[in-house]
């Protein structure tokens, strides 16, 4: 196991735990909005699954899209028709609703959203007209805060769920709504032993007594599998202990008539990270039903199981399978899986099962994806026992560009370079420029065909003021492109992925050599479809200069290369390692690779973001979870191969930028909260330079950082911003 130098505060190492972001602020940091992005009118991005009536008719949500682009309750008849039932506003109303909605016999629907008059979530109703009433503010204090999960109804009219934030320790709670919208809170959790964090919803039993899952909390602070009974009083049913057994159960939980629940956990499993489908007795027995590896099966399940009446699960994964965007699958009683549906992405096509399933009388799922289809912003799907699909509804797209997750380029006159990973006429994603004075020029549109989909990275610029970069997917085997821009806009494809040996979607940018070399990484593809380095001279021609194979070496490299003066590249794997939680590597001119640091879980995981290197030879990176309260972290890491961990956040996707002076500067996108922009000095101090409020200054800041010669830092957030798709921002 690695030592780890923690040189942070004990203010915010106790602060983390409880997701509130109590640091240093640097009050003199004000943030500029550059550029807002725009999405489209009729519903976007369905996070959540959607809920079926008696006549078939099928009811969900969306979290971006409507007039104010904060998402949208929609209904689909038969015929697949749309209805838009209720708009969101953004204000007291509600935000971005993610959770499944709920309906009584009278037709009107329930469920819950984000912001309201406190910011901090609502629960609303729907009556059959479209008329919305808010049922509960809350106020993240006692009473909870920042609502996820949906509700369930007993046969009184009251309602029941949980929130991840708010109660006496800022752990959550689990609540009840009687018909008149008091609030009573059944169980306020102490983010000890009994666990931290709800992420989903309540279900109940016949006796009234409910169950849920923590993300956090437990014996291990790994999670938890709990009980709330009538009086309030609290029973954790398992705590989770990493490994085989699993790690952060965020998706709720499933019973059977015998009083036996199912669930799935995010990661955990053999290899640390891909996920388990459990079951627990009514004693908390756990048995571990069915453990992902990471591959054709599926990776990183995306929400809770259901079950049939013969005892099968069913359920999602947001990666993995043979289009690596997912799959639905079935798990049977003795275990065995079934890949029912590889989701893929395209036209006509889907990616990312993200959302509950639900069946009808003939056996037929339902389900949603967050992506996908022709204009990349979720489909409404229906597999049949077959496991044929039908795409019931796509969600329209627009022609502006929208979600901007890259990192930004400069040149000397003061012009930002970057893509959005949607928008456009085919709303498959386009590349802009942005003058000094936010003025906005889309330098290409990406047409979702041979010239590429997806552009996820940002751009690198030659002297002559061509523009490179990758896409996720299209070209002809849609495995994702290399591109070059000319300063006309006009697009070359250097490169065609063909997913085989040669890797397969490049979610990581290129960088340039002297000799107009291209480097660069494939998150797949390869001999073991573990992803792939590699080199594109100037007339396109690729050699292959490393393939993963998924075990010590290394898997799945989401982030880019760096090149030093002798031609040697490092890089970070996501997956893979000794422990399975990724690692760091060099590759030597030769195509040798050595592994500088492997981490393990308990000391950092999943480096989605590249690293950056000194003079003297020392690395600097950051792990999305893993470490204390897997949080996350910021790491240093010496050329001898020790491994210093700077500073604890969440959820921090992105890298660091460094200044002369030692100072490390990144984002984090928060697993709750719009995401903050943060300094690590030389000294390893933390403190926080921006926060984020969710609206017009933007939200999720997911790429990385770039500073000029005065100081100011440039970044884009996903979403926030006038249209809530994205904004390119300035820190001064």
């Amino acid at each position: 196991m690695l030592k780890i130098t923690a040189q942070i505060s004990i203010i915010w190492l106790a602060t983390a735990a409880t997701g509130m972001l109590n640091t240093p602020l640097e009050a003199q940091t004000t943030e500029v909005v550059l550029h807002s992005f725009g999405c489209p009118p009729r519903g976007a991005n369905p996070v959540a699954g959607v809920m079926r009536d008696a006549k078939g008719n099928l009811y969900g949500t969306t979290m971006n899209g409507g007039p104010a682009n904060v998402g949208v309750v929609y209904k689909l008849n038969t015929a697949g028709q749309q209805t838009v039932l209720y708009s969101f506003t953004g204000g007291a109303d509600g935000t971005g609703p993610a959770s499944n909605l709920i309906i009584d016999s009278a037709g009107n629907l329930y469920g819950t959203a984000g912001g309201g008059a406190s910011g901090m979530g609502v629960v609303y109703k729907l009556d059959n007209t479209g008329h919305q009433t808010v049922l509960y503010n809350f106020s993240g204090g006692a009473d909870g805060g920042n609502v996820r999960g949906g509700v369930i109804r007993d046969s009184a009219g009251n309602l029941y769920g949980a929130t991840y934030n708010g109660g006496a320790a800022n752990a959550g709670v689990v609540y009840k709504l009687d018909i008149t919208g008091h609030e009573t809170v059944l169980y306020s959790f102490g983010g000890g032993a009994d666990g931290a964090w709800p992420d989903g919803g309540v279900i109940r039993d016949s006796a009234g007594n409910l169950y849920g899952t923590t993300l956090g909390g437990g014996s291990a602070d790994l999670g938890t599998v709990y009980k709330v009974d009538t009086s309030g009083h609290e029973s954790v049913l398992h705590s989770f202990a990493g490994g085989t057994d699993g790690v952060e159960p965020q998706f709720g939980v499933t019973r059977d008539s015998a009083g036996n629940l199912y669930g799935a956990t995010l990661f955990g499993g053999n290899d640390q990270s891909a996920g388990i489908v459990y079951k627990l007795d009514a004693t908390g027995h756990e048995t571990v039903l069915y453990t992902f590896t990471g591959g054709l099966d599926g990776l990183w399940p995306s929400d809770g199981v259901i079950l049939d009446s013969a005892g099968n699960l069913y359920g999602t994964t947001s990666n993995g399978g043979s289009g690596e965007s997912g799959v639905v699958y079935k798990v049977d009683t003795g275990g065995h899986e079934t890949v029912l549906y590889n989701f893929a992405v395209g036209a006509g096509g889907f990616s990312g099962g993200s959302a509950t399933l639900v069946f009808d009388s003939a056996g037929n799922l339902y389900g949603t994806t967050q992506f996908g289809d022709v204009a990349n912003t979720g489909v409404v799907y229906e597999l049949d026992a077959a496991g044929q699909a039908t795409v019931l509804y796509s969600f329209p797209g627009d022609a502006g560009g929208a979600d901007p997750s890259a990192t930004l380029a400069a040149d000397s006159a003061g012009n930002l370079y970057g893509t959005a990973y949607s928008g456009g006429p085919a709303n498959v994603g386009v590349v802009y420029k942005l003058d000094p004075k936010g003025n906005e020029t889309v330098l290409h549109n990406f047409a979702g065909g041979n010239d590429g989909s997806g552009p996820y990275a940002g751009v690198t610029r030659d002297t002559a003021g061509n523009i490179y970069g990758t896409t996720v997917y299209g070209g002809p085997a849609n495995a994702g492109v290399v591109y070059k821009l000319d300063p006309a806009g006009n697009e070359t494809v250097l490169y065609n992925f063909t997913g085989g040996a040669d890797g397969a979607n490049p979610y990581a940018g290129v960088i340039l050599d002297s000799e107009g070399n291209l480097y660069g990484t494939t998150y797949s593809g390869g001999p073991a479809s573990a992803g792939v380095v590699y080199e594109l001279d100037p007339a396109g021609h690729e050699t292959v200069l490393y393939s993963f194979t998924g075990g010590d070496d290394g898997a799945h490299p989401y982030a880019g290369v760096i090149r030093d003066s002798g031609g040697n590249l490092y890089g970070t794997a996501a997956d893979g390692g000794q422990s399975g939680a990724g690692v760091v590597y060099k590759l030597d001119a030769t195509g040798h690779q050595t592994v500088l640091l492997s981490f393990d879980i308990t000391d950092g995981a999943a480096p989605y973001a590249g690293v950056i290197r000194d003079s003297a030879g020392n690395f600097y990176g950051t792990t999305v979870t893993g470490g204390p309260w897997f949080l996350g972290e910021v790491y240093k890491l010496n050329s001898a191969g020790q491994v210093t961990v700077l500073a604890l956040l969440d959820d921090p996707t992105s890298g660091v930028i460094r200044d002369s002076a030692g100072n490390l500067y990144g984002t984090s996108k928060l697993s709750s909260g719009a995401g903050l922009v943060y300094k690590v000095d030389a000294s390893g101090n933390y403190s926080v330079l921006y926060n984020f409020s969710g609206g017009t200054d933007g939200n999720a800041p997911i790429g990385g950082l770039i500073r000029d010669a005065a100081g100011h830092l440039y970044g884009t957030t996903s979403y926030g911003g006038t249209n809530n798709s994205g904004v390119v921002f300035r820190l001064q």
